[in-house]
């Protein structure tokens, strides 16, 4: 029997049941992002936390097989389990479902365990300990703007607007150049062609690696 992603159950919201068309701005003050009503809608539209769930499952699910990014898994709890720690983060700064990341007890342990990630073990002992480079950020985006896409997401014009600007927002913390590739990465799984490749030659972007690091 196949493994079935835990969040593949919830309540399922067919594309004609969006209400949210408009541009939903991201609510950010002083360069600090907070939850907001309009962002609080736009989880309900999509169909809830569980839809954010199962795309970060599914995004996990390829990052453990990546190539590169697999060198930074430092807990072997699999891909759903991370999954739900980094949408429960998600869910929390959208607003809406209370805060699950803050009630799990991992309040403050987004930096601790992306120092963990640096120093994984499984990463070579010449790079250990060096923070997310440039080329890092765009693998972990172009295979997450994919998961997004996988579950249908890109075709909800006011959350692939909105999710793109939030990415953004959050990945300037770990590599300052990355928001520049924000755009670039979310369109590269439209094109198949370029998720084929990427799959026969062994889930490694050559591309990319190395590149501007």
């Amino acid at each position: 029997e196949q493994p079935q992603c835990p969040f593949h159950a919830h309540k399922l919201v067919q594309s004609e049941d969006w209400r949210v068309q408009e541009n939903v701005p991201l609510a950010v003050q002083f360069g600090v992002h907070h939850t907001s009503d309009a962002a609080g809608r736009l989880l309900r539209d999509i169909g809830g936390g569980d839809k954010i769930r199962e795309f970060c499952t599914r995004f996990y699910a390829r990052m453990h097989v990546d190539a590169t990014l697999k060198q930074f898994l430092f807990l072997d709890d699999g891909p759903a389990a991370h999954a739900k720690r980094l949408a429960d983060w998600i869910i929390e700064k959208m607003g809406g479902e209370g805060q699950p990341w803050t009630d799990s007890g991992r309040r403050g342990m987004r930096q601790p365990s992306h120092h963990a990630a640096w120093n994984s073990s499984r990463r070579d002992p010449s790079v250990r300990g060096q923070h997310f480079k440039l080329d890092d950020t765009r693998i972990w985006m172009r295979l997450h703007f994919w998961a997004v896409r996988e579950v249908g997401l890109s075709e909800h014009t006011a959350f692939w607007g909105w999710y793109q600007r939030f990415i953004g927002h959050f990945i300037r913390v770990y590599e300052s150049r990355a928001p520049a590739y924000v755009q670039d990465s979310a369109q590269w799984s439209a094109d198949p062609s370029n998720s084929e490749e990427y799959l026969n030659n062994g889930c490694f972007m050559s591309d990319v690696v190395g590149i501007h690091r």
